[in-house]
């Protein structure tokens, strides 16, 4: 039998680890990612990089763990640079402490072994410039960071080709024929190819890249911005990321994080959809005026100790949220010849790797043995949506 044909539509960060994971799972695969514009382009490239594992739920802790641990891997073996700056999730309330107890139980048993609680005089020490009013602690894990979108989907693709995969830039996929063998006729900008297997990566797209190949996905992509603050002069102590939301409030929450000592990165995170989905082809790639001028007013809430200085430029990118906030992963259960990696929201970057590995396990072996039968982001959910 012929080596199978495997096609991922889509060279972010999702679709480039999952070929990479299908080429170390089985180097006889014939593994070919296509990317309409060049790797990493979409929300990838716009993504503030962070990798951490400071959740709460076991699965949430357990997919981070093995994100963590696959970027300790490429920072070792293959010089991706990952910036261990620590991130501290902030705490609200009494009843948070519990949970992060729950939480560093959890981190252990996923062999992250480093992360604590934090009053807030601790948090104080740590961060200097911070203001801990209305907040009483947090949940630190030192060895969290964050890294350059671009320049990791630029290593995986080397990584890829390296394992035997192809990865084709500026190709456009335009349609799909189905044929009686169970192979499908892929209609690309630079040609056509054939298809055992068709992997539906493409981030924001996925909505509508799932349309075209008769394998729709109810995804609400939603237009989310970030910001550079240049400082006046540089600190002295290298912040951490900090992430100031508090989930199910409904409001957008601040985070910020180290980027070089007279610079942060700064935005503003929800996991709900506060909007109508977003046309990836055509949202402004600039940030509103609303979000700089709500983003200046937190920062000056929770940081007033930073040095003089201000915004110096802000971008935006999609997160491709699904209804249930969470990522749809595996076989479409209308189209089995269709997988999904898609829906990582604002997770695309940490989530890659466990998405990654568990979509190569369903192709190679027919199932997930990295993620429960019951996951939440099993792709057969959506045969009741």
């Amino acid at each position: 039998m012929a080596d199978r044909r495997i096609v991922i539509i889509g060279g972010g960060a999702v679709g480039l680890s999952t070929a990479l994971h299908l080429t170390r799972l089985d180097p006889q695969l014939d593994v070919l990612v296509l990317e309409a514009d060049h790797v990493g382009s979409g929300s990838s490239s716009r993504s503030v990089g962070v990798v951490e594992t400071q959740y709460v739920g076991e699965f949430d802790i357990a997919v981070r763990a093995y994100g963590r641990q696959f970027c300790d891997e490429l920072a070792e073996n293959e010089g991706l640079r990952f910036v261990r700056t620590g991130y501290v999730r902030l705490a609200s309330k009494e009843s948070d402490f519990k949970d992060y107890e729950l939480s560093i139980k959890r981190q252990q048993d996923n062999g992250i072994f480093d992360a604590r609680v934090l009053d807030a005089n601790e948090v104080d020490e740590l961060i200097p410039q911070i203001s801990m009013k209305d907040r009483l602690g947090g949940l630190y894990g030192p060895s969290d960071g964050f890294l350059d979108g671009h320049l990791y989907c630029s290593l995986l693709t080397e990584l890829v080709v390296r394992q035997g995969g192809r990865v084709n830039q500026n190709t456009k996929f335009l349609g799909i024929e189905n044929s009686a063998d169970g192979s499908s006729l892929i209609k690309t900008s630079r040609g056509d190819f054939i298809a055992d297997v068709v992997v539906n990566a493409a981030g924001g797209w996925a909505g509508k890249i799932g349309d075209l190949l008769g394998a729709p996905v109810p995804l609400i992509p939603q237009v989310h911005s970030a910001a550079l603050i240049q400082m006046s002069k540089p600190l002295e102590n290298m912040v951490p990321m900090v992430m100031d939301y508090v989930p199910g409030s409904g409001k957008p929450g601040l985070y910020f994080r180290y980027e070089r000592p007279d610079q942060l990165v700064a935005g503003l995170h929800i996991e709900e959809a506060i909007d109508g989905a977003a046309d990836p082809d055509s949202y402004s790639e600039s940030s509103t005026p609303e979000f700089i001028e709500e983003l200046a007013e937190l920062i000056s809430q929770r940081l007033p100790g930073l040095p003089d200085g201000g915004i110096s430029r802000a971008w935006s990118g999609i997160y491709p949220l699904t209804e249930d906030r969470s990522p749809i992963v595996g076989a479409h259960p209308a189209n089995s010849g269709v997988i999904c990696a898609l829906g990582a929201g604002g997770n695309g970057i940490q989530l890659s790797p466990a998405i990654g590995r568990a979509v190569a396990e369903e192709i190679v072996s027919g199932s997930v043995s990295s993620l429960p039968v019951d996951n939440p982001w099993a792709a057969s959910r959506l045969a009741s949506a």
